[in-house]
């Protein structure tokens, strides 16, 4: 049987580093969780923050991919990155003076060790060397101050561009301070951020809805280029009897009422219809509009009140992150796993119940959306209040299609270049869910730096292109922390239920301590470093083999390999040279392997060495 194989190249090293590689704003969380692990929480928040102009809010709230990509969790689990950004701000005295966090994070550069060109630093010595021609005189409207409306105006104003955002709502932030409820990200943290990106120059204009207070035409004449990052706002419903029933709500109006303490009355009987982190929210967001005592009783079990959450969804296929659902079984929420709502039931035009079937499949057989159902086996719940939570849409009627010239496709929505989110209109573009659809706040941060690079390029005529410097450097008397592989994740603790009930503006997650953070990143296997292997030096004794103790090494004949075109390459080079039945090949399942030094002790020949690989993305 044939094993398939890579020779490696600086890409190759790259996506090893697999946290950094899957961030959509190459953060290199390898970086700031070794930091921790060594101690230094300053270091680690300026790594985070280099790239990423909303970190401390991604300690918080971030959907981190680079957890589920994480090689930790290939052998118990990924290492709680996110909840080490968190750490790093915590313990970071960085954030407290946000005119000096540019200038912290510029100076800090020669300390970081994996530079992608999102990195601030790096793109601020482009700017210092002339590389980078500044656009003073030049202005950029943004509608919507989301992540990625912030995240764009960030490094728009870094660009020289005046910026200025357009938000409809009272408050900056958008879905940051109206849809994550404040129990999981404390509002000084959103304050902080954007007073980073204020004083960088950036207007933000409050209470201001295009199409009311100024028009889209408007806009395009004040501004070189306008971005479009108004966001996914609006609930959507359901095409289900009685949907349009009074006390049948859109879960995410409900947040927003909630985060601007707009008194919304939803009776004691309460069912959400969904099973992601939304649903939760809406529904643990519930639970405290009820303002009742539970010191001495909990909450399910108090007569009259009842939150039910039913999705279609078994346990095991939620949405949700593990940690909403037990934490919201701990307040209260009644979980229905595997229903479907089919008929809202009302008495005089207000609801009083919700209908649902037993779900007998989700998708059908060629994996699309496709809900079957067994009408036999029903659930029915009162309520006085339903509210939705099965997905969102954007509004964007302050736009004329045809008079503002933006293509729209057959779903009516706004075309876009996928990897400029430029539209058919001159100077318009796209950001955040608007450009591709609901995702992770993480994604909408990376489209809002990437359209303010698209609009440079529009402005200037100047397309940034970069190149990478990568090198490999061996390391002196390697080491890691004793029994490092064997450290079980850490968890968060938590308020007590009793205690957390009564105002909806506590925080539920204590964070780490200090020592439990640097035991944590101490988890870390730092992909950063790799075994490199010196064919010359080999005599292929196979005690590298012998001592790995995750068995990741293995002696192969080369005739057994099989792989792409550099591997043929290498292949028709041996058979001219007659070895090809004579080689053996030492190879490497990289997703195993700990970092543990253990084969380049066992060497007898100092044929393997610990290497650093470290590079900066750079302007070409």
């Amino acid at each position: 049987m044939k094993l398939k194989v890579e020779i490696p190249n600086s890409n190759y090293w790259k996506k090893q580093i697999k946290c950094q590689y899957a961030c959509p704003v190459h953060t290199d969380a390898r970086g700031y969780v070794r930091a921790i692990a060594e101690g230094n929480f300053e270091q680690a928040y300026l790594i985070a923050r280099a790239p990423n102009p909303l970190a401390s809010i991604c300690g918080r709230v971030c959907g981190a991919p680079c957890e589920a990509a994480c090689r930790r969790g290939s052998i118990d689990k990924s290492v709680s990155i996110r909840g080490l950004k968190r750490s790093a701000v915590e313990n970071s005295e960085a954030l407290k003076t946000p005119l000096d966090v540019i200038k912290k994070i510029r100076t800090n550069l020669e300390n970081r060790e994996c530079i992608d060109i999102e990195d601030l630093g790096a793109f601020l010595i482009n700017v210092e060397s002339g590389k980078f021609k500044k656009m003073h005189e030049k202005s950029v409207g943004i509608i919507g101050s989301g992540p990625a409306g912030l995240a764009g105006a960030h490094d728009l104003a870094l660009m020289g561009f005046s910026v200025t955002i357009y938000e409809m709502e009272p408050i900056p932030a958008g879905m940051l301070y109206l849809g994550i409820p404040a129990y999981r990200l404390p509002r000084e943290l959103i304050d902080a951020e954007i007073g980073v990106i204020k004083s960088l120059g950036v207007k933000i204009i409050t209470s201001c809805t295009v199409g009311k207070d100024v028009t889209f035409e408007e806009l395009r004449r004040r501004h070189d280029a306008v971005v479009i990052a108004v966001g996914c706002k609006k609930s959507r419903s359901l095409p289900i009897p009685g949907a349009d029933a009074s006390g049948v709500l859109g879960g995410v109006e409900f947040l927003r009422d909630v985060s601007l303490d707009l008194p919304r009355d939803i009776g004691t009987k309460v069912v959400v219809i969904g099973g992601g982190n939304v649903a939760y929210d809406i529904a643990r967001s519930a639970l405290r509009q009820q303002q009742v005592d539970v010191v001495n009783t909990a909450l399910h079990e108090r007569e009259g009140i009842h939150i039910s959450l039913v999705c279609l969804e078994s346990e095991n296929e939620m949405l949700a992150d593990e940690i909403e659902i037990l934490e919201g079984e701990e307040e209260g929420v009644m979980r229905h796993n595997g229903y479907g709502p089919q008929k809202i039931l009302t008495e005089q035009g207000r609801v009083k119940g919700v209908l649902f079937y037993k779900v007998t499949s989700v998708f059908d057989e060629n994996n699309r959306f496709n809900p079957q159902y067994d009408p036999s086996d029903t659930l029915t719940l009162e309520a006085d209040t339903v509210l939705f939570a099965v997905g969102q849409s954007s509004d964007v009627s302050f736009i004329d299609p045809k008079k503002d010239g933006l293509e729209i496709n057959e779903r009516g929505n706004i075309v876009c270049d996928p990897e400029t989110f430029s539209t058919s209109a001159d100077g318009v573009f796209l950001a955040g869910d608007l450009a591709y659809g609901p995702r992770l706040m993480i994604d909408a941060i990376a489209s809002g730096k990437k359209v303010a690079r698209s609009i440079y390029h529009k402005v200037s005529g100047i397309k940034i292109e970069t190149k990478i410097e990568k090198v490999h450097t061996p390391i002196e008397d390697y080491s890691r922390e004793m029994g490092y592989e064997k450290i079980r994740r850490q968890v968060f603790e938590t308020v007590d239920v009793k205690d957390r009930m009564f105002n909806h503006k506590i925080v539920i997650e204590k964070g780490f301590t200090s020592g439990q953070a640097q035991i944590e990143g101490a988890r870390c296997l730092d992909c950063g470093v790799n075994t490199i292997f010196d064919g010359n030096k080999c005599i292929l004794c196979g005690g590298c083999v012998d001592v790995c103790p995750e068995l990741c090494l293995k002696l192969v004949p080369v005739a057994k390999l099989q792989g792409d075109k550099s591997i043929f390459k290498l292949f028709d080079l041996m058979k001219k040279r007659k070895q090809t039945d004579k080689l053996t090949a030492i190879i490497k399942d990289e997703e195993k392997c700990i970092r543990c030094a253990l084969c380049a002790i066992r060497c007898p020949v100092d044929a393997i060495t610990m290497e650093r690989f470290t590079f900066k993305e750079i302007l070409r």
